[in-house]
């Protein structure tokens, strides 16, 4: 009976451990009437999920780009980000940042400009578009934020690469980052430690593209480019995450004489810039990465030719090697240019475009598991008491604080607490980040001359942050 049981329970775990290798069964998320392309996906700080595509229609000269969010158990009603059905407006790229900003950037009018759309938590609205490329034209921008909510956009134009940054609410200047060498194919990332990583690929002498890049914070300029690592053939279609290790990793086709191409990973630790092959020589196109939580890495690319896929593929390295590809459901009809995210609570999302009998060109979505909104209330039960020390020459003053978790949030999701200091009517500033297992703290000020307050909040996994609550506001 006892082997039995165990038995029972080895395929339990086998079949749970499968299951978290793949994704789950995808669902249409367009659904329109035109041809719905280039999806994209980015997950919220709070674990829901955020769309954008390219709509193309049939009786309209033009392209719009629309956007959907998903929070588990429904889609958001399609919302149209440009509305100028009579221009191009076509391959959005998007992003979010633990401020809870989502930003969409887009090509409009043949190359001709970059748009910009930001939705703002505070305002709970889609704020105006902007146009940030400065006649410089524009072509498969990409986007990334910092943990301030500071805004990073790259894209290339006439075989030049150019970034353009928003700091603080105000954009600086538009900066070239490629050289003299004819420029193309660019992504963007944001570590959590405030490094923002740039990668482009230039022409070589002898025909074959290489990939460069460059980093930055808010309060730095680019670095000099450096070459990634110039083993293998012609570099193409480069995408990049960086993992919880502040490290990114870029994803590429390595190609190969004709169309063929294999598929290599790049760790960018600025010492050996080491590649990995993943995926071998084969017809296949648009490799995308993502890194989730734990580090593991997740990539989706496309089969078949370049405009006229035969299939979408989903591969991850859960368990230290790389397990078997995933064909994915829905996806031979012609797809191209696949998304994917990772969230910080353990969930990888993935979009493509694909048409069915009868439709045009869907987006389709699926998940490695469910979307759940995670919560991140602020602490309850909050208590300040005060002791006071009367020294020869001064006084010396002890706050002591104590807090309980809110027991509406789920603690596997939460990382820690702020607390924040006022003196008179000033603003709260950040006084200490303490761990999810401190419920308590004090503080001591030598004949303070101001009124002091203290408030917490609740900071989950991913940054966000919950409202500021007060201590002795009850």
């Amino acid at each position: 009976m006892k082997k039995i049981l165990l038995i029972f329970i080895s395929i339990i775990l086998i079949n749970g451990f499968i299951l978290s290798q793949t994704m789950s069964e995808p669902i249409n998320v367009s659904n329109t009437q035109g041809a719905s392309k280039w999806g994209q996906v980015a997950f919220g700080p709070d674990g829901i999920v955020h769309i954008v595509w390219e709509e193309d229609y049939h009786d309209k000269p033009g392209s719009d780009i629309f956007y959907v969010s998903y929070d588990g158990e429904k889609f958001s009603e399609p919302y149209n980000l440009t509305n100028s059905p009579s221009v191009e407006c076509e391959r959005p790229s998007i992003c979010t940042s633990p401020k809870g900003q989502i930003i969409v950037v887009w090509t409009q009018g043949d190359g001709e400009k970059i748009g910009l759309r930001e939705y703002d938590p505070q305002q709970k609205k889609w704020l105006p578009i902007e146009y940030i490329s400065k006649n410089l034209g524009g072509e498969e921008a990409a986007v990334a934020a910092d943990n301030d909510g500071n805004i990073y956009v790259i894209w290339f134009s006439e075989g030049r690469t150019y970034s353009r940054a928003k700091i603080n609410g105000k954009w600086e200047d538009v900066f070239r980052m490629s050289t003299v060498r004819r420029s193309t194919m660019v992504w963007i990332a944001a570590g959590k430690d405030g490094k923002i990583w740039a990668i482009w690929r230039e022409k070589q002498a002898n025909g074959e593209y290489k990939i460069y890049y460059r980093r930055r914070t808010k309060n730095t300029e680019w670095t000099k480019s450096k070459e990634m690592n110039f083993q293998g053939a012609s570099q193409a279609r480069p995408h990049m995450d960086v993992g919880p290790d502040n490290i990114p990793v870029v994803v590429y086709c390595d190609v190969d004489v004709g169309h063929q191409r294999e598929i290599w990973i790049c760790t960018i630790d600025e010492k050996e810039n080491p590649r990995e092959l993943v995926v071998g020589l084969a017809l296949q196109h648009y490799p995308r990465i993502a890194i989730d939580n734990e580090g593991n890495k997740h990539i989706v690319w496309q089969i078949g030719p370049g405009d006229y896929g035969r299939g979408i593929k989903y591969i991850n390295n859960i368990g230290g090697s790389w397990n078997e590809p995933q064909l994915m459901p829905y996806s031979g009809g012609s797809p191209r240019v696949p998304g994917i995210a990772a969230d910080d609570f353990g969930n990888v999302a993935i979009v493509w475009e694909s048409s069915i009998p009868g439709k045009d060109k869907e987006i389709w979505f699926s998940s490695l598991y469910p979307v759940t909104p995670k919560k991140y209330l602020p602490p309850v039960n909050l208590n300040v008491s005060i002791s006071i020390n009367n020294l020869k020459t001064s006084i010396e003053i002890t706050y002591n604080l104590s807090w309980e978790p809110n027991p509406e949030n789920n603690e596997e999701y939460i990382k820690g607490y702020r607390i924040y200091k006022k003196e008179n009517d000033g603003k709260f500033n950040l006084l200490v980040e303490v761990s999810k297992t401190t419920h308590s703290a004090s503080f001591t000020f030598t004949n303070p001359q101001s009124k002091i307050q203290f408030g917490i909040s609740t900071v989950s996994l991913s940054g966000a942050e919950s409202e500021i609550v007060v201590f002795g506001s009850e």
